[in-house]
């Protein structure tokens, strides 16, 4: 039984010790739909959370808008400028618009008002 769990305690090392890259693609600006925003915006989320976060959401530029005031307001997110915001807006409300749920219960974005 021990050797059993010298075996799980270094295979859980291993697991913590490797880097990062190791476990999962690395997120560049080319792995995000082409638009014009494109760089400022991964440059802007990705110190954050990952792009995945952002591309699961889905929402037009009214609850884009009020995202970047949610994340400023309660999360220390720096506050864009007004052009920065501006190219924020344009690129997140284009690469990731809402989507529409499956008609039998399909997946609702956790951000889109309730009814």
């Amino acid at each position: 039984m021990a050797g059993l769990h010298s075996l799980r305690m270094a295979a859980l090392a291993a697991i913590l010790l490797a880097p990062a890259g190791s476990f999962a693609q690395e997120e560049t600006p080319e792995s995000l739909p082409d638009f014009r925003g494109r760089d400022e915006t991964f440059g802007y989320c990705i110190g954050c959370h990952s792009m995945k976060v952002v591309g699961r959401q889905g929402m037009d530029r009214v609850r884009w808008d009020e995202t970047l005031n949610w994340m400023t307001e309660k999360h220390s997110m720096p506050a864009p400028d007004a052009e920065m915001r501006a190219i924020l807006l344009d690129y997140l409300a284009q690469a990731f618009p809402p989507k529409a749920p499956a008609q039998s219960g399909g997946w609702v974005s956790p951000f889109a008002p309730k009814p």
